[in-house]
């Protein structure tokens, strides 16, 4: 009887882990992995809440850019492309601060993703979970406000 219960419980602890989304979890910026190209936008620090929503994902982001600048913004987007509005606890500043965010799943650890401000293209990225679940790499094409393009991978490990 032990053994039968000790069976069940791993098996629905199976099947509720199988449906759960990769991305969604507690990530941290891991600055030695990551790289940014000096003089372009880049992260001191970085912490980011993924939560799932049924449909899409729940992301609230709270970080400092290269020069300092905080920033802290939610957002809540479904998986299919459509802009979302970016809330921000105080106005977004630095090279990289977006009003809209799209997300567009590719696969079960892949999302592309677009940030805009006032309607123009800030970055795009290609986010990808590991096949362990623990890293999520983020390749980042954007445009700085002086209209220089730059590349930068970002690179956050599971919290939790």
């Amino acid at each position: 009887m032990k053994v039968l219960r000790l069976q069940v419980l791993w098996i629905l602890a199976f099947l509720l882990s199988a449906g759960a989304d990769p991305f969604v979890g507690i990530w941290k910026l891991d600055p030695h992995m990551s790289k940014f190209t000096p003089g372009d936008p880049s992260l001191m620090v970085a912490t980011m809440q993924i939560e799932s929503t049924g449909n899409g994902l729940k992301s609230t982001v709270s970080g400092a850019d290269g020069e300092g600048l905080a920033n802290n913004m939610t957002f809540s987007c479904t998986l299919d492309g459509t802009p979302c509005k970016v809330k921000a606890s105080v106005p977004m500043r630095g090279a990289a601060a977006v009003d809209t965010i799209s997300l567009q799943r590719v696969d079960d650890h892949t999302i592309r993703a677009t940030g805009l401000k006032n309607g123009k293209l800030v970055y795009s990225d290609h986010r990808v979970v590991s096949a362990d679940g623990e890293t999520l790499t983020v390749i980042r094409n954007g445009t700085t406000p002086e209209g220089r393009k730059y590349q930068s991978k970002v690179v956050l490990t599971r919290s939790r």
